[in-house]
């Protein structure tokens, strides 16, 4: 095996602005694993460092390659015909302070020694913080700042802004839902996705926006058509009125075929001439008598008063007078169904 002498580190100033003393570097736990490695990557072991010495103001140390490894002998050839010319110390910071206005390492524990490509203190020094083993080279630090520079645009902020405001407008954007869940979170309020479901659909909105928004779109136009059916049903049994199609198909679209099938179930049917003619009055409504039989109203103000009582009774709900959309739908179809502008009011309202 050959050996080749390398400078590892000088006290010239460094790409970070900094300047290593060399009296001050300890190289006592290096030694116990004086380990060579290629640009700062741990798993390119290509030798070893012996005869590490200072002289003056320079670290000196010689390179043993390992020739049993194909990466090995590359660099060794590569440094042997001049292509590899350089070396870079990895350090952990101890103490530090200014001198003549320029940062300055006075005291740091040697951590490896990597061949480079790039000279030592030009722009291959790496720096490790004590405790913190973060690796900062050249390189590195200008993918950062690249970084930086990158999230700052892409949140709209200014260039003088403050890491912390940075972070602190992060932190918003993480607490905002992401357009897959809103989006999914609207199709189960809308009945399109059951709720034990929310799960694999917000997979699929993420993964998939697409396919997912196919999918509501399906369930959209598969409810339209059964709503048609349910209304044009509702119309041919006499439950509702011709103008009455668009409101109730309006009521299935926003709130669901279940809902809209109990609310028409839940509604009577029109009365035929035949059972206007008939005596039998039982079930009958007020508005029933006021457009069927008025004369009776006028002729029997009891029974006036009581259809008027029970009206009261059952659009108030016992709820100080106040019309809820619930209770209407359960106890007094009949109203909505007869007062279309008063169920659109409700409906609007929810």
């Amino acid at each position: 095996m050959s050996k080749n002498s390398f400078i590892i580190s000088d006290e010239s100033v460094n790409s970070y602005g900094y300047i290593v003393k060399t009296d001050g570097i300890d190289t006592t736990v290096f030694e116990r694993n004086p380990v060579m490695l290629y640009m700062h990557e741990r798993k390119t072991v290509v030798g070893r460092w012996e005869n590490i010495r200072k002289e003056g103001n320079k670290m000196l140390a010689d390179a043993v390659f390992d020739e049993s490894t194909e990466l090995g002998r590359t660099v060794k050839a590569q440094v042997e015909n001049g292509f590899l010319r350089s070396a870079s110390i990895g350090v952990d910071i101890i103490e530090d302070t200014v001198i003549n206005g320029v940062k300055t390492i006075t005291k740091c524990s040697l951590f490896e020694v990597s061949i480079v490509d790039i000279p030592a203190n030009q722009n291959a020094l790496k720096l490790y913080r004590k405790g913190n083993r973060k690796r900062l080279t050249l390189g590195t630090a200008q993918k950062v700042e690249d970084l930086h520079s990158e999230i700052i645009t892409l949140l709209g902020l200014s260039d003088d802004v403050s890491d912390e405001d940075i972070i602190a407008e992060i932190q918003t954007l993480l607490n905002v839902p992401d357009e897959a869940s809103i989006e999914v979170e609207n199709a189960v309020k809308a009945g399109f996705v059951e709720s034990k479901d929310k799960g694999n659909f917000l997979t699929m909105a993420r993964i998939s926006p697409q396919t997912f928004r196919s999918f509501v779109s399906r369930e959209k136009e598969k409810r339209k058509k059964a709503v048609l059916a349910a209304v044009d049903a509702a119309f041919f049994n006499r439950r509702i009125g011709c103008t009455q199609k668009e409101l109730f198909a309006r009521v299935g679209n926003e709130m669901g075929l279940e809902t809209l099938s109990l609310l028409l179930g839940s509604m009577p049917k029109v009365l035929k001439i035949s059972e206007i003619l008939s005596k039998d009055r039982q079930g009958w409504t007020l508005t029933d008598y006021r457009k069927y039989a008025p004369d009776e109203l006028r002729k029997n103000p009891k029974l006036y008063a009581e259809l008027i009582d029970k009206e009261n009774s059952i659009v108030g709900g016992g709820n100080g007078g106040k019309q809820t959309l619930d209770y209407l739908r359960k106890h007094n179809p009949e109203y909505l169904r007869e007062h279309p502008e008063e169920y659109e009011k409700l409906l609007s309202n929810i």
